[in-house]
């Protein structure tokens, strides 16, 4: 049985709560703090850090759903649509963008996950200048591909390559490396794939080792005898990590998208995060630090801030390339003709590791934009929970948008009439979801762990009514005049409420 789709409460959040407490201090203590580490503070990080304080808040507008059978009403409130901050935004694109690379870009070929790592003493680089981080796609990507055209010996081969940057470690710190989600060998223009063999990556270490620092020292980005110094190191500090023997089989598409997830993912996990309201601090939980000896980091609530703001990027900078075959230059050309493509049966489960071989190539994936194959909101809420959001829980019907609410005189008077003004702020966290995503089978919800993340101390409910900007009475974009009053509502037991458009 389906269960009832229940939205999700956002100022119940520990990340809502140290962004509320913590960020008027932040920006206060910017200059003097801050800067060193982040450079200037920059319109678009702001604007991302206010959004996300609105996202899902009901006390910021919403549309009203209506069942056209019966009358009952649903209020759906509005999101920010960001990424690298938002975890619910950001998941959002991660699940939608991750399926279309796994069935719309990758053919059904072996694939694997490549992790390029660089010194650290090099990683302070690109802290205000991820501009540069070009270089870092560029050896890596190269590296790879010529690795593959010596072992196999195809000078004309291609590699087919998605790579994303990540500049994040654990607890937050600035650790810029690159996830590279390739295919294991390389295709050849008569229509063939050439699997790689089982290989050592000593060589091509060494090799991207000397390319990235080459690259730094054209762009002067380190002097000749540093140059010298660190290609003297014994220990180098460069690493290549391919995810040990373990292969994502051709035809194994959940694999591929499990791998492209772990490419897009968010930068900090919203379940390691611990928010203390009586000491207004955060507790981050992660692995064991081999320096600290410990598994967890405590900052304040301006530092936390701070240190997610690190990794969010610059407007307009790629996160996320495509190289080779999946470029968007070749998957934009004419597939194969259909009568010179050669399809072989669906073979039996691979081994972890396949012996050298070649493949003839089966059709490239359709050509479907990452648009087209967006799923929508309600098509998500159905894979995650299992209920349809729009579904009226009085009469089973469809409900429908009647409009937008987004004057503050409205918002209050609904929220008041559906006995949300004040109680949203004091609901406890939703649980996760009934069903597993893949199986759809019945989960237990960890309800201990649940109980962990409800704020110690209530929220201060007349902050629905304080303006974040009290010298600019319009900065959130709504329109404030007081003029609005609802048209003539008339409540009676057991009548409906309709409100006509104005």
């Amino acid at each position: 049985m389906p269960s009832i789709y229940q939205p999700r409460r956002p100022r119940a959040s520990p990340l809502w709560q140290l962004v509320h407490h913590g960020w008027d201090e932040f920006l206060a203590n910017y200059e003097s703090k801050h800067r060193n580490d982040l450079g200037p503070l920059h319109h678009a990080a702001t604007t991302t850090v206010e959004s996300f304080l609105r996202c899902g808040d009901l006390a910021s507008g919403f549309t009203r759903l209506q069942c056209p059978e019966c009358g009952h009403e649903r209020l759906l409130a509005f999101t920010c649509k960001g990424r690298h901050f938002c975890p619910s935004c950001h998941q959002r694109r991660v699940r939608s963008t991750s399926d279309w690379i796994a069935t719309a870009v990758c053919h059904e070929v072996p694939h694997r996950q490549f992790v390029f790592t660089i010194p650290k003493v090099l990683r302070g680089i690109f802290r205000k200048r991820r501009q540069l981080l070009a270089h870092l796609f560029h050896t890596a990507t190269e590296t790879l591909r010529d690795a593959f055209r010596t072992r196999l010996d195809l000078p004309d081969g291609k590699l087919g390559a998605i790579a994303a940057v990540h500049t994040f470690g654990d607890y937050l710190i600035f650790h810029p490396h690159l996830h590279v989600l390739a295919a294991d060998g390389l295709f050849t223009p008569d229509g063939r794939f050439h699997c790689m063999p089982a290989e050592d990556l000593a060589p091509a270490i060494e090799l991207f080792r000397h390319r990235f620092l080459h690259a730094l020292r054209e762009a002067k980005l380190i002097s000749p005898g540093k140059l010298a110094d660190m290609l003297s190191w014994k220990h180098s500090g460069f690493h290549i990590h391919d995810g040990g023997e373990k292969t994502v089989a051709a035809h194994d598409s959940a694999g591929r998208k499990r791998l492209a997830e772990y490419l897009l993912r968010h930068p900090f996990s919203l379940q390691k995060i611990t928010w203390n309201a009586s000491t207004q601090t955060v507790i981050y939980r992660s692995k064991r630090h081999h320096t600290t000896k410990r598994n967890f980091e405590i900052f304040k609530a301006p530092d936390f801030i701070a240190a997610a703001l690190l990794h969010l990027p610059p407007k307009g900078q790629q996160t996320v390339r495509y190289y080779g075959t999946y470029s968007n230059k070749t998957r934009g050309q004419t597939p194969l003709i259909p009568d010179r493509i050669i399809r072989l049966p669906k073979p039996e489960p691979l081994p972890e590791k396949p012996p050298p071989a070649q493949i003839l190539l089966i059709p490239a994936p359709p050509k479907q934009s990452a648009r087209d194959m967006r799923p929508l909101w309600r098509d998500l809420i159905l894979q995650v929970w299992g209920g349809d959001p729009l579904q009226c829980t009085c009469c089973k019907g469809t409900m429908k948008p009647v409009r937008k609410v987004i004057r503050r005189e409205e918002i209050e008077f609904f929220l008041r009439l559906h006995g949300l003004w004040e109680g949203i702020v004091t609901l406890p966290r939703p649980p996760p979801p009934p069903f597993d995503i893949h199986t759809m089978e019945p989960i237990e919800p960890p309800w201990q762990a649940i109980k962990e993340w409800i704020p110690d101390e209530e929220p201060d409910l007349d902050w629905f009514n304080c303006p974040r900007n009290p010298s600019n009475p319009d900065s959130d974009g709504f329109d404030q005049r007081p003029t609005w009053e609802p048209e003539e509502i008339q409540l009676d037991d057991g009548s409906t409420l309709v409100l006509e458009s104005t």
